[in-house]
């Protein structure tokens, strides 16, 4: 058999560490034994010494692969360099072949192959770092053999690419949070640098063990004393997101390790379900962000952390060991565990009834297991045994076919689908049958999914409920819980478990263990077809422990396969073509979309409602004070009258060229800085789209040629003076005619990021929407906005994704955030946000669907007149003094972090402090016809976002003057009268 491509891999780096000599020839053994491959710093050092010294000798690529020894010195120094990135940053690694690579990106079915993965030398190997980032370092030998120091940059930039992929989404569910912070130390180290203070936890070793706390409380009063925080400096610690992830990591590891200690089964919870639950004396904090959740009470383990470095609480434990301790002594739990052991036979002397309902209890578990080894819902079902007349009342050999779903509309479990039925509502008639017992059978057998709490947190279960009626009763409820495949591990189950104590069952913990190994035997010994199928899921799924980080034994025999060495060298490689480094990906073809024929009016008459909040746009602070707030003013004409062209960037912020960051893709609705792009343009959209590059070019060569303005056109110097000022903007701008006679447009826009498929300007070229006058050149009509990706043409979005995917390992795509936040709506749900949202959509009103009615002024629209303006900004002074009441107001009505009876929760004093607002940045100097130029402009923005009303000052003034010129004559009155 061909050994695999990670067995081969293994092999190379397996004797390139230990020095040992390989069974086959790989070349310049000699010289790489002299370098120590032992994941340091060093060794890349070394490596860099060892390629610059290949370099003066003029080796190359194509000399290298002409024989199986060079061909394997290739493959072990690049899979050096992908595995260093994977050991460094505690991440997996997995290895692809070309094959194996295409197979896997037509699995995810995103990309067109052909383009996305060139049959070529380069794509001969890609490495799986992580669960989402793919990396192909064959691509670093040329510039590595040509003497270029390449590799720290490449090193510190895929570093950096993993911290921010294993960067936690605070918007998952509680329990998936946890699961994302405790896989940072699933190994025992925290290897993340971009989590605080990661140094000061480097000697704790994370096993969950009761000295792994004391070794963060000594890690913590270190970072204590090393840097003296005060209650004063808690605030402006949390500001940082490092510091919160810090405090998030431990308080979920004190959380956790403290419920296993304690046996005591919990939950995680968030902020607004237990704000749901208790309202306004649930106070908003870091600490009480993620709670954990008990049988009885709930406690913040995350107050732990802050309180040992502030000192925020005088009554609550300032020692995670102190915590664990009193939960131990409040909160012990009395939960069971039964593990399957393999031929072992039930010793205790039970009723012949109880042997029988286990033994149906699992077969029926058996039955529900093969539909879950086939990736099909666990759906509530039931089984009713009877004992037959010919037997002399024992009971009938328990059959399949007499399994009945709880559904209405399902009987048959092998063909059973799932439904729309409530399954609360089949969960409570499988109770009303076990309390009812109408047809009176002396064993009735029920199991449905649910969810489970254990020590390691909250997972789903199987709940079986297992009832027998003739004397001696028997009423037993046991969980059989289980973990579906996700990024660590493909499909987990557990041992079975009993949250019921020996007052509810009655029974010994020996009558359970007993009845566990009959229910184990049936499960395993089934009839028919199933039998291979549960024994094939028993032997690659069952664990023998409550641990999320126990590797199933598919994962485990995958892993010890991969590690078997090889005997030879027999790894295919793609020839090298063209001698190119990075070979492109195809050009797209951008006749295959013609804008003229899109009804951008259609599409949005007849949006729904989630793509209505879609297209929508946030006005933020710092866009109110930015000219570009004309766009947002402008949307709704753009919505309803525009039309669709391709554009191309000239000029762009350079935060646009980079992912967004994690806090701007969760956080839409903040005041995060203003993205902007200059972007030429055909107003009549007939240009090609290499005539409009062709002109941005020559346009960009101008520019870079003037070395002052007044050596060059008037045209080309005003650009280049605005091309100069990130703080300048043009609208409607044409382009310079001393280059070309043209009737292109430059337009500065603002880019709202969630309207690109991934957030960022991934390519230069991008469909924007103009004013259908805009051809005339006036300034009023030279907004522009790009068109919101979810209107791009499919074959465009997804090569717009594919280019980022080859320059960054991924392609950021934004719709499964888009779609998450839409589904559970946080921000934009209140009313300030609500008020900052462009356009302003008519509510109750049903999407049009008639495509033939006329866009006119007066049609009925499902965008409605934006009659809410936003008020004139807010100055420093008026939000400093704002930001210093809401700190009072805070100080007076900040309530207990987590009080409850019996409880560890304090009560604190609040720390607000009042924030500092930072001055805006002076802008840079301009010729003066330029800067008296922008001064118009801004002082014309200025009055256009005043709300100041001018008609009742002038009436308000009369008024006076009237009521002034009354007084002076009743005066003069008096006198005469006198």
């Amino acid at each position: 058999m061909k050994p695999t491509t990670a067995q081969q891999v293994n092999t190379l780096l397996y004797y390139l560490q230990t020095k040992q000599t390989p069974p086959f020839k790989i070349l310049f053994w000699e010289n790489l034994q002299k370098i120590d491959f032992d994941y340091s710093a060093n060794s890349l050092q070394q490596l860099s010494r060892f390629f610059a010294a290949m370099a003066k000798r003029h080796i190359q690529l194509p000399q290298l692969l002409t024989s199986q020894s060079g061909q394997a010195f290739v493959i072990t120094l690049a899979a050096y360099i992908a595995d260093y990135l994977a050991k460094t940053t505690g991440q997996t690694i997995a290895w692809y072949d070309y094959d194996r690579m295409l197979a896997q990106l037509a699995r995810q079915n995103k990309y067109p192959m052909q383009s996305q993965l060139p049959a070529d030398f380069y794509s001969s190997l890609t490495a799986r770092i992580g669960h989402k980032l793919y990396c192909q370092p064959l691509k670093l030998l040329p510039d590595l053999l040509q003497g270029k120091d390449v590799l720290p940059q490449f090193i510190a930039q895929m570093t950096q690419t993993l911290y921010q992929q294993s960067q936690v989404n605070l918007l998952q569910s509680p329990e998936a949070v946890c699961q994302g912070y405790l896989a940072k130390v699933k190994t025992g180290k925290l290897q993340d640098a971009a989590i605080a203070f990661s140094t000061y936890l480097a000697a704790v070793n994370f096993d969950h063990s009761r000295d792994s706390l004391v070794q963060i409380d000594d890690a913590l009063s270190a970072i204590q004393q090393a840097f003296g925080f005060t209650q004063a400096d808690y605030l402006d610690f949390l500001q940082d997101a490092s510091h919160q992830a810090f405090c998030y990591l431990l308080g979920f590891y004190i959380g956790v390790t403290s419920s296993r200690l304690a046996n005591a089964p919990v939950r995680w919870v968030s902020f607004a379900q237990m704000y749901d639950n208790l309202g306004e004396e649930f106070a908003e904090c870091l600490e009480h962000s993620f709670v954990l959740l008990f049988e009885d009470c709930y406690r913040t383990p995350m107050l732990v952390v802050t309180n040992r470095l502030f000192g925020l609480a005088s009554n609550f434990p300032t020692t995670a060991a102190e915590f664990a301790d009193i939960l131990q002594q409040q909160n012990a739990g009395h939960l069971a565990v039964y593990p399957y052991q393999d031929a072992v036979s039930a010793t205790a002397d039970l009723p012949a009834h109880w042997t029988s309902a286990m033994q149906v209890a699992g077969a029926l578990v058996a039955s529900v297991l093969s539909r879950l080894s086939q990736g099909e819902p666990i759906l509530p079902c039931v089984y009713q045994a009877h004992s037959s007349d010919n037997t002399g009342g024992e009971l009938t050999a328990f059959n399949p076919s007499n399994i009945k779903l709880l559904s209405p509309s399902d009987t048959d479990l092998d063909t059973a689908t799932a439904t729309d039925t409530d399954t609360d509502t089949l969960i409570d008639s499988l109770y009303q049958t076990l309390h009812q017992n109408p047809q009176l059978a002396p064993i009735i057998v029920g199991c449905f999914d649910s969810y489970t709490n254990l020590p390691m947190g909250r997972t789903e279960g199987v709940v079986i409920e297992i009832w027998v009626y003739d004397n001696p009763r028997l009423q037993l409820q046991l969980v059989l819980p289980y973990q579906s495949a996700n990024d660590w591990h493909s499909l987990k189950i557990y041992p079975l478990v009993s949250h019921q104590n020996g007052a509810q069952t009655a029974l010994t913990s020996e009558q359970i263990a007993a009845l566990t190994t009959h229910f184990y035997q049936a499960l395993l010994s089934t009839p028919s077809t199933q039998n291979t199928a549960v024994k094939t899921l028993w032997q690659d799924a069952y664990v023998n422990q409550l641990d999320s980080w126990v590797l199933p034994p598919k994962d485990q025999r995958i892993q010890q396969q991969n590690a078997q060495l090889v005997t030879h060298f027999d790894f295919a490689l793609l020839p090298i073509l063209d001698n190119q480094t990075n070979v492109n990906m195809a050009a797209f073809d951008y006749t295959s979309i013609d804008w003229r024929g899109f009804d951008l009016a259609k599409h949005i008459l007849q949006a729904s409602h989630h793509e209505q909040s879609y297209l929508q746009v946030y006005a933020s602070d710092n866009l109110i004070k930015d000219e570009l707030y004309r766009q947002i003013e402008a949307t709704e004409d753009l919505y309803r009258y525009g039309k669709v062209v391709w554009g191309v960037v000239i000029k762009s912020d350079a935060a646009l060229t980079e992912p967004m960051s994690e806090e701007e893709r969760d956080t839409p609705f903040a005041n995060h800085r203003v993205s902007y792009a200059d972007i030429l343009f055909d107003p009549s959209g007939q240009a090609r789209v290499e005539d409009l590059q062709a002109k941005a070019s020559q346009l960009m060569d101008a520019i870079g040629t003037v070395n002052q303005p007044p050596n060059a056109p008037p045209d080309v110097a005003f650009y280049q003076l605005h091309y100069q000022d990130d703080t300048s903007r043009v609208f409607n701008l044409a382009y310079p005619a001393s280059i070309a006679a043209t009737n292109y447009r430059i337009t500065t826009s603002w880019i709202w990021r969630r309207h690109l498929p991934n957030g960022m300007l991934s390519n230069s070229i991008v469909p924007i929407i103009i004013h259908t006058n805009a051809y005339q050149n006036k300034a009023e009509q030279g907004e522009i906005m790009v068109l919101p990706s979810q209107l791009w043409d499919k074959a465009y979005y997804h090569y717009w994704l594919s280019l980022a995917y080859e320059q960054f390992g991924q392609d950021y795509d934004l719709l499964p955030y888009i779609h998450w936040q839409q589904k559970y709506p946080q921000d934009s749900t209140d009313a300030a946000t609500q008020k900052r949202l462009w356009p302003k959509f008519k509510p109750n009103q049903a999407p049009s669907r008639t495509p033939n009615r006329a866009s006119s002024r007066e049609q009925s629209s499902a965008i409605g007149l934006m009659s809410d303006k936003l008020e004139n900004p807010i100055s420093a002074t008026a939000k400093q003094q704002s930001t210093i009441q809401q700190a009072a107001i805070q100080q007076k009505t900040r309530q207990k972090l987590a009080d409850v009876k019996p409880t560890l929760q304090p009560s604190t004093e609040s720390l607000t402090q009042t924030a500092q607002i930072p001055k805006a940045p002076p802008p840079s100097s301009l010729s003066n016809e330029l800067t008296q130029q922008l001064m118009n402009d801004k002082l014309r923005l200025q009055t256009q976002l005043s709300t100041k009303d001018t008609a009742k000052d002038k009436k308000l003034l009369v008024i006076a003057i009237g009521g002034v010129l009354v007084l002076i004559i009743m005066v003069i009155l008096v006198k005469m009268m006198r």
